[in-house]
């Protein structure tokens, strides 16, 4: 399997050149669904994995079935993937790209995790205190784990701001737990 270093770096190459061919948009589409063929039919997989399957007949298939269809970028992405041998790794760059590509159209993904569904209007309210706390637009997510028993779990880039139930009484019972009481030993 590919690192995500070495995803995001191939990631970040077809970015900077769908970029400079004002092709972001475009090519992030088209290798969505391309990733996606990847993920669902193992077939499209095995035919760039299979060493039986020369190397002039997949090119062959780029030129003939993908080049018409994609832009630039991406066409020039699988010709490099199919000369590293790297084709078969095309998910996790795709994954890669999207995060990228979102990223520098200003787009910050984040999940509430709440116990019980919340509402449009709170949905939209906690939209806009994370839009002014990191600048943006935020792409928010709504899930709902009964397990928190009350309160909001907010996953931001990586950082989680835990606000529930659950984790408050938690740090009640280590501080209780933690305390010296006068006169025992």
């Amino acid at each position: 399997m590919i690192s995500v270093t070495l995803a995001r770096r191939y990631a970040r190459a077809l970015l900077d050149l769908a970029q400079k061919q004002n092709e972001v948009a475009r090519t992030e589409a088209e290798l969505k669904v391309v990733a996606e063929l990847f993920r669902k039919d193992p077939r499209a997989r095995r035919f760039f994995e299979t060493p039986n399957i020369s190397r002039e007949e997949k090119t062959r298939f780029l030129e003939e079935r993908l080049m018409p269809r994609v832009a630039k970028p991406l066409y020039g992405l699988f010709h490099v993937l199919l000369r590293r041998r790297r084709l078969d790794h095309l998910v996790v760059i795709a994954d890669e790209f999207e995060k990228l590509a979102e990223k520098a159209q200003g787009i910050t993904r984040a999940i509430v995790r709440t116990a019980a569904p919340i509402t449009d209007v709170q949905a939209d309210r906690l939209t806009q205190i994370l839009m002014q706390r990191v600048g943006g637009t935020i792409e928010l997510t709504r899930e709902v784990d009964p397990s928190l028993l009350g309160g909001a779990a907010v996953s931001l880039d990586h950082k989680v701001i835990d606000g529930t139930l659950a984790t408050e009484l938690r740090r009640i019972r280590r501080a209780l737990l933690q305390a010296r009481i006068p006169g025992r030993g």
